[in-house]
């Protein structure tokens, strides 16, 4: 590529222009700011892992912005945890946790988890099954079945008696039975930040 570009510009003026992506696109947006800074003089080339949590962060920091509606992009998980997007609520459960907590939290209510069930899916893991083999690891079955993290959920199941499972509830959502008297149950939303840090699934390897 470099060699006929030297022989173009003999003869030629050679233009190249970034086209800017959709605002909407946020992980195509960010592979093009990867490349656009790959080309600049004196680049170091570099080999890393994908910037998962940080990018995940993001997007769910970014459902917390009042709009009218969701734009297309927002995954089906997300919009299964929480009927209420896009909300206020979104932006103030964020904004009381640490980065790290937060970065968690955003895993669990994107789905975009380092969890073998979406690993397997962008091709990152080699099997989609959670630690004790019973089901594919998603967020569902990570938080309240696999039996590898039964001592783990303690703190969880003294939350509440009659939403256990409830994958709303747990992370600070609207359920599709919820009234309109519903607020996020905070108490519980830490709950399972503190179980998904004490497993030490959510963390980059």
């Amino acid at each position: 590529m470099h060699k006929d570009g030297v022989d173009l510009h003999k003869r030629n003026q050679i233009n190249v222009r970034w086209i800017p992506t959709s605002e909407d696109n946020k992980l195509l947006g960010l592979a093009k700011e990867q490349a656009r800074a790959a080309t600049q003089e004196d680049a170091i080339p570099q080999v890393q892992a994908p910037k998962m949590k940080s990018t995940t962060l993001k997007i769910a920091r970014a459902q917390a912005v009042p709009k009218s509606e969701l734009p297309e992009n927002v995954g089906r998980h997300s919009r299964r945890v929480d009927t209420a997007l896009p909300g206020k609520h979104t932006r103030q459960l964020y904004d009381q946790l640490s980065w790290k907590e937060a970065s968690v939290l955003a895993q669990l209510r994107t789905g975009m988890a380092r969890l073998n069930g979406y690993l397997f899916r962008i091709n990152a893991a080699e099997t989609d099954q959670c630690a004790c083999g019973q089901a594919r690891e998603t967020v569902d079955p990570f938080l309240f079945r696999c039996r590898k993290w039964t001592a783990h959920r303690t703190d969880m199941l003294q939350c509440t008696d009659t939403n256990r499972g409830n994958l709303s509830f747990f992370l600070g959502g609207k359920s599709r039975s919820d009234d309109q008297k519903w607020k996020p149950n905070v108490e519980a939303v830490r709950a399972s930040i503190r179980f998904a840090i004490a497993t030490g699934r959510l963390e980059a390897t």
